[in-house]
């Protein structure tokens, strides 16, 4: 009997190049499916419950959690901070079940963590700049459903259905001092504008006609108008400066470096502000319809939001402030499993120190400072990654960010993602 050929080092390079290609392949077509499963989230649902096959819904995310398990063992080697935030993941899971009222609220706050953790493992295996098609058919129909919600009154909205126990909205009917706030197919107003606001500067980036980059971006300020997130509009006021301004300048070095500049001011305005509201008083009262319109949301983050959030550091013990509650400690998980405390955070730095303590989110917050100057100055920095940061920075002072799966799930990539050799400057709005 012959023996069997020798694995030579090439041979073996190139089925793991194979290995590469056909993970890269599984991760985009995962992704791909979660994203859509989060534009169309309020029909699915709607046909789903009337189907009653409501629990379908989350397949798209129970295969990302899927995908989490198995890509360590699949692919070793992984970015920092696929470990160091899996490794914490872990952690304060444990904590979360020792230290809160029920494991079941621990638990659900790692699933609110589940697309993070997979845009982290993930990221290093696929290439966003080339999913175009991928985030024009997405913008093309988010913003058709919010659009068309100016003359169709969709069947879910307003509508919950019972899942385990558990009451849980379809699709959120509210208003703005009389003005509705139209959610198109996503669950919630915000939820559409967070998916106009991504998929927007994804395609401003990728698109290489001027005309078509312009459509899109003024597509995106009046979807999101429409929603009356003023989060979101205030995060794409931010983009457009930067897209605007690098445009008129030609994209030189120093753009980018005041843009930096910008994002680390704007950290600092999340971590501080909220923090000063521990100590100083802020009135909420507004004078005039249009400052209570834009601003009175705001107000009420610095007069009771920010404040009683950080406050839950308190409640069982204020050493709570240096190893925080744990995962479900704030936010969704509370509104289940402990609705006496429930409260939003409504800041990405305020739920993150109720997580894991203020020492640990301040060297979170540090950490991730630092990645993001490093990986955008690099000379190959992939073009995307600035204004999606700018605009999760932005967005993140006035919401949690991680209980929004599309705005967590970029969060994952943009950490995550290698720089491409060549890549700066590649779709940029000046093309």
């Amino acid at each position: 009997m012959p023996k069997a050929a020798a694995v030579t080092p090439f041979a073996l390079s190139l089925q793991k190049a194979g290995l590469g290609v056909r993970l890269s392949m599984v991760m985009f077509a995962l992704s791909a499916l979660f994203l859509w499963s989060l534009v169309l989230q309020a029909p699915l649902r709607f046909g789903l419950a009337k189907a009653h096959l409501d629990a379908l819904i989350y397949l798209p995310k129970l295969l990302l959690l899927a995908a989490i398990v198995f890509l360590p063992l699949l692919r070793p080697r992984t970015s920092p901070p696929a470990l160091m935030v899996s490794a914490l993941a872990v952690l304060y899971l444990v904590w979360g079940a020792a230290n809160l009222p029920s494991l079941e609220q621990a638990v659900f706050g790692l699933w609110v963590l589940v697309p993070l953790l997979f845009g982290l493992w993930a990221g290093s295996m696929v290439r966003p700049e080339l999913w175009g098609r991928l985030f024009l058919s997405l913008f093309i129909v988010a913003a058709l459903g919010v659009f068309l919600n100016l003359f169709i009154h969709y069947p879910w909205i307003g509508q919950t259905l019972d899942l385990l126990g558990k009451q849980i909205e379809v699709s959120r009917q509210w208003s703005a001092f009389g003005i509705d706030r139209y959610a198109g197919f996503a669950r919630a107003s915000f939820n559409a504008a967070s998916e106009l606001l991504l998929f927007g500067i994804m395609l401003v980036v990728l698109l290489k006609r001027r005309s078509m980059k312009l459509l899109v971006w003024l597509i995106t300020g009046a979807g999101i108008a429409l929603t009356t997130s003023k989060g979101a509009l205030g995060a794409w006021l931010v983009v457009s400066m930067y897209f605007a301004g690098g445009a008129l300048l030609r994209w030189p070095r120093y753009w980018i470096q005041l843009w930096l500049l910008a994002f680390t001011l704007i950290l600092l305005a999340m971590i501080l502000m909220p923090l000063s509201s521990l100590w100083v008083h802020y009135d909420p009262n507004l004078h005039g319809y249009l400052n209570k319109f834009l601003f009175a949301s705001f107000g009420e983050r610095l007069d009771w939001m920010w404040p009683d959030s950080l406050h839950l550091l308190n409640l069982d013990g204020a050493w709570h402030w240096w190893v925080g509650r744990g995962l479900g400690g704030i936010g969704a998980a509370q509104q289940y499993f402990e609705p006496a405390r429930y409260l939003a955070g409504d800041n990405l730095f305020v739920y993150v120190t109720v997580y894991v303590g203020l020492p640990v989110a301040l060297l979170l917050f540090a950490a991730l400072w630092w990645r993001v100057v490093r990986l955008t100055l690099a000379s190959n920095a992939v073009a995307w990654r600035l204004p999606v940061i700018l605009a999760l920075v932005a967005y993140g002072v006035v919401m949690n960010g991680v209980e929004e799966d599309l705005l967590v799930f970029f969060w994952g990539l943009v950490l995550s993602m290698p720089n491409r050799a060549g890549s700066r400057g590649k779709g940029r709005i000046s093309k």
